[in-house]
């Protein structure tokens, strides 16, 4: 009797060990039927993106655990060229959308795959067509916007009884009251190409919108007053040192310096800058510059952080749109703001603090002339880099007037 319990205790841990085996056979035979998807993130951003997409892909898996990312920070605009060319691209990577004509050009020789079948209502026309290409939409669309600001130190405000610009005329008394004081009134760096175009950007877009969108429909023959004005007004500020004595040999560090040393009321810059000067130890405030009319401009420049194409090369385009959805979701986006402080340009993503709801106070989003100056240039005819690398230098220096300026951009256009 004893033999034979012994005997069925034996059977039954055999049974519960195969039983053990084939669960356990069963579980790996489920991850190796997982679909992969290979990510390429941003590289050079890997710092500021890291915490986000550790987290996004965190939570995407858990949404679709049939789905493994594979995501690695190996998205350059090089590597990218590079796997083109040798016909090696991953299943999504990172992409700038429309900001130049790298995606165009992509989805135009048949590299990306056409992203059909996902709501859209969420998002504005410009976040669409950011993505879009020929009507049909290519990566998913961007959340955030990237543009220049105003900073200003709230102790020199404070000290001199000064108020944040309601309107333009109200800026420019600003800017002349700060001189008088003694006080440079714009930290900018006259050195370098972007340092100094960071304020024409903010002034075509709240002062000039017309005339950019006009020069896109009708290239030199659109209208160009407000253009001229703006110019009038960067060559003024230039000669009475506005933007600091010595601004023409001082670079974008520099300028950054100055302000953060004190030396400055106010420097105009990126948000993407924003963390390094709500960090300075200064008590840091900031505004969008308004018009004659009152009403505060931002600039158009979609932010490309959560902007990724599919390869039309991929082996599992299905999931690799299931990625690009959950990217478009709030919940990814609320992940990213919560992580890095981006500006939303959706409504229903929560800005992460105070200081972003701040840097989001815009009323209108005009354009950025560089880009639209981009948009109609060829071959032949580069606008945005004869404005870049020949045209404010020469303003700032008094070398040229702005209605010389003008005629020199309308050449440009015209050349075949």
């Amino acid at each position: 009797m004893k033999k034979k319990i012994i005997l069925g205790l034996t059977v039954l841990a055999s049974f519960a060990l195969l039983s053990a085996c084939g669960s356990g056979e069963k579980k790996e035979s489920s991850d190796k039927e997982k679909v992969e998807l290979t990510v390429w993130g941003d590289a050079d951003n890997q710092t500021v993106q890291e915490e986000a997409f550790t987290k996004i892909n965190e939570a995407f898996s858990k949404k679709h655990p049939e789905i493994k990312i594979n995501y690695q920070y190996s998205g350059t605009l090089d590597s990218i060229n590079v796997a083109l060319q040798s016909d090696s691209l991953p299943d999504l990577f990172w992409v700038q959308g429309n900001k130049s004509t790298k995606m165009e050009e992509m989805a135009k020789n048949g590299y990306l795959l056409t992203i059909e079948g996902l709501d859209y209502k969420r998002f504005s026309e410009e976040a669409i067509e950011y993505g879009t290409v020929d009507g049909k939409v290519y990566s998913s669309l961007p959340s955030f916007i990237s543009f220049v600001t105003y900073y200003y130190n709230e102790e020199i405000f404070k000290e001199n009884k000064l108020e944040v610009p309601k309107n333009w005329e109200e800026f420019d008394k600003l800017v002349g009251k700060l001189d008088k004081l003694g006080i440079t009134p714009i930290s900018l760096g006259g050195s370098g190409d972007f340092d100094r175009y960071w304020y024409i950007q903010t002034t075509a877009a709240t002062l000039a919108n017309d005339d950019i969108n006009s020069i896109v429909e009708k290239g030199s023959k659109g209208n160009w007053d407000q253009i001229e004005e703006i110019f009038t007004n960067f060559q003024e500020y230039s000669k009475k040192g506005y933007f600091g004595k010595n601004f023409n040999s001082t670079d974008g560090n520099g300028a950054k310096l100055q302000f953060t040393n004190g030396q400055a009321a106010m420097i105009v810059d990126g948000t993407w800058n924003s963390k390094s000067y709500f960090e300075s130890g200064l008590k840091v405030g900031t505004f969008n510059l308004p018009n004659k009319d009152g009403v505060k401009y931002a600039q158009s420049g979609p932010n490309n952080i959560n902007t990724y194409a599919i390869s039309n090369k991929t082996k599992h385009p299905k999931e690799a749109t299931k990625y690009v959805e959950f990217l478009n979701s709030l919940e990814a986006q609320q992940i990213i703001e919560d992580a890095t402080g981006e500006v939303p340009m959706l409504d229903d993503i929560k800005p992460r603090d105070e200081k972003v709801e701040m840097l989001g106070d815009y009323d209108e989003i005009g354009g950025n002339i560089y880009n639209k100056f981009s948009q109609v240039a060829t071959e032949s005819s580069k606008p945005q880099d004869l404005l870049l690398t020949s045209i404010l230098p020469d303003l700032m220096q008094d070398k040229i007037e702005p209605s010389e300026a003008v005629q020199l951009l309308k050449e440009e256009l015209d050349k075949k």
